[in-house]
């Protein structure tokens, strides 16, 4: 599962207070049995805390892993089909894709 609060971050500009803010306050409209444990004991007791900068860099990393590699083959062919004027992509087509996700933004932005 991707966590997507760095890219609503990104979007709505809210900042990372904010959105940790909001996500400890759903946690708690949902119950004891949501909230996430306590800070981990080792063995001899000391408790174990990581960084809020430690945490979002752990989920920027699981979310890094997730997307799609370049693939730098496609793309080096593609160039060389559009500098020899062989690659070629009609303007509906660009127009629909344009449109289409426009309105999944606009959905996204609606549903917040």
């Amino acid at each position: 599962m991707i966590d997507v609060d760095p890219l609503r971050r990104k979007i709505s500009g809210e900042s990372y207070a904010d959105s940790v803010r909001r996500r400890q306050e759903t946690l708690k409209a949902k119950g004891p049995a949501a909230l996430p444990p306590e800070a981990p004991q080792t063995a001899s007791g000391d408790k174990i805390e990581v960084s809020e900068k430690a945490l979002l860099m752990g989920r920027i990393q699981r979310a890094l892993a997730e997307i799609a590699d370049i693939r730098a083959d496609l793309v080096e062919e593609i160039k060389a089909r559009i500098e020899r004027d062989e690659y070629h992509v009609p303007g509906e087509d660009i127009a629909e894709k344009v449109i289409r996700e426009a309105i999944k933004e606009m959905k996204s932005l609606r549903s917040r």
